[in-house]
């Protein structure tokens, strides 16, 4: 076995010398510092720490896979993949290394071998809250929540107050259908860090009535969870006095076109005082326990005003089936690029004769665009697209939307129009399994991927349905049948 010592000095930047004058550190004042200079993102420094420490302890087998983990951490997990074994090696019972093996793996998509990882680290230190929750986060990621929530089960069993579990379990309580379970864990998200802890004044509302009082429905995550949770709004107002609605600047005209709210303020000014608040994602919750209970008619409406500067597009595409394409969310988001296609790959699916494409992409992938030519050019309609007002003005009278899984799809939904979703392997708890329609959208149709990674498939199941809608009918003949 070779311990890769050297490895270090090819990550660029790493430091000269180590970051200690005077006396050595020891193995474990160096463990120690390793997690805190991770979270800084101060890699080099870390790495010449550790290389400084291996060099005096070469056989160590905690310090190798300290590097493991920096490696991890700079996404370079094939590397990671290769010091952890090394680790093993040295230390065969160490139940961490094999936690951080079976992670490094579930990284690469080798779902089984990460589970055997964290079964064996899990064999060795059987109480350890995290290895059950690792192990969890595997079977979720492969889709077999049924399996995850037994885990994040016995990590909450070991460890209660373990708020980021009790999320993951919400979540594969809710890809299950299991409203009523996934509602309540759902809420740890307000305790746990996954949304910023935010001074409100009131108290946390609970769905009751609240007649002669205020409440503040306060804005959260993304744009689509918005676009989601509006159907409430009308429920929210029903059952009370003055009705104050927070939520994203671009979302703020729709919402105020809704006609529900008393009040629309954009998220990041201030807001009133208020005798009650309540979260939005908190609304669902509230009022759907189980799907029977869930409010899927549209509930949307476009801006009449909106209307009349996408006239000359529309009729552009006068006698062709008006579809809208969307081939990324933002690309801020952590796993965008488990869920976005390139434009180019998309268009071997939807360029058909008869099909007039409007552009509804917004951010980074815009410039792709500029690559394109066809013979009938996209309808580029971003740049008049200033708010989510617009595009729902523009949504509205389009005959069907194209796209990966983000916030237009929601808003495709709550308006109605008939909407094709093109999902990863590991889609959003929204889309439940294995369906091909989505009871929170009845205009949603959910094209899925056999296996990871599986676009091919995906975009042939779109080809085929698109070729049937095309408003230019193409001979029989034409496409191999004989005369």
């Amino acid at each position: 076995m070779t311990v890769r010592v050297d490895q270090f000095a090819e990550v660029q930047g790493v430091a000269s010398e180590p970051p200690s004058r005077g006396r050595s550190l020891s193995v474990g004042e160096v463990l120690g510092q390793v997690t805190e200079l991770v979270s800084a993102r101060k890699y080099d420094e870390v790495q010449a720490l550790i290389r400084e420490a291996m060099g005096r302890h070469p056989e160590n087998g905690d310090l190798i896979n300290a590097n493991g983990y920096v490696l991890s951490a700079m996404k370079r997990q094939s590397d990671a993949l290769r010091w952890y074994r090394d680790a093993l090696e040295f230390s065969p019972m160490g139940a961490g290394i094999w936690n951080n093996l079976g992670t490094a793996f579930k990284h690469l998509k080798y779902y089984n071998v990460a589970i055997a990882c964290h079964q064996r680290a899990i064999g060795l230190s059987s109480e350890e809250a995290f290895l059950h929750h690792n192990l969890g986060l595997c079977y979720a990621e492969m889709g077999q929540h049924g399996e995850a929530i037994l885990a994040f089960d016995r990590a909450l069993a070991l460890q209660p107050d373990f708020h980021v579990a009790r999320w993951d379990r919400a979540r594969s309580f809710l890809h299950l259908g299991n409203y009523r379970k996934g509602w309540v864990d759902y809420e740890v998200r307000l305790v746990s860090g996954q949304i910023p802890a935010r001074s409100v004044s009131g108290r946390q509302w609970t769905g009751t009535p609240y007649p002669g009082n205020r409440l503040v429905v306060l804005a959260e995550q993304g744009f689509g969870d918005t676009l989601w949770a509006l159907r409430y709004l009308p429920r929210v107002k029903g059952l009370g006095g003055e009705l104050i609605v927070e939520c994203q600047p671009a979302l703020c005209s729709l919402v105020a076109s809704f006609g529900v709210a008393d009040q629309v303020i954009p998220k990041g000014e201030p807001l009133p005082e208020a005798d009650y608040h309540c979260s939005f994602c908190s609304l669902p919750g509230l009022f759907t326990p189980d799907l029977s209970r869930l409010p899927a008619q549209p509930y949307l409406s476009a801006p009449a005003e909106r209307g009349a500067k996408f006239e000359p597009y529309l009729r552009k595409g006068a006698g062709c089936l008006k579809v809208g394409i969307v081939w990324s969310g933002s690309v801020t988001f952590e796993k965008n690029a488990e869920r976005a296609i390139s434009l180019d790959r998309l268009l071997q699916a939807v360029d058909f004769p008869g099909v007039q494409l409007y552009s509804l992409q917004k951010g980074p992938p815009e410039k792709e665009l500029q690559a394109v030519e066809l013979r009938r050019p996209i309808i580029d309609l971003a740049p008049e697209l200033s708010d989510f007002a617009d595009t729902a003005a523009v949504v509205a009278n389009l005959d069907l939307v194209i796209m990966t899984d983000s916030a237009v799809a929601h808003l495709a939904g709550g308006l109605g129009v008939p909407v094709w979703i093109l999902l990863g392997h590991s889609a959003h708890w929204l889309w439940l399994l294995e369906r091909a329609d989505s009871p929170w959208y009845p205009s949603a149709r959910l094209f899925r991927p056999r296996i990871e990674g599986d676009w091919d498939h995906v975009l042939d199941s779109v080809a085929i349905e698109l070729m049937k809608l095309a408003t230019v009918k193409v001979p029989l003949f034409s496409v191999g049948q004989v005369r």
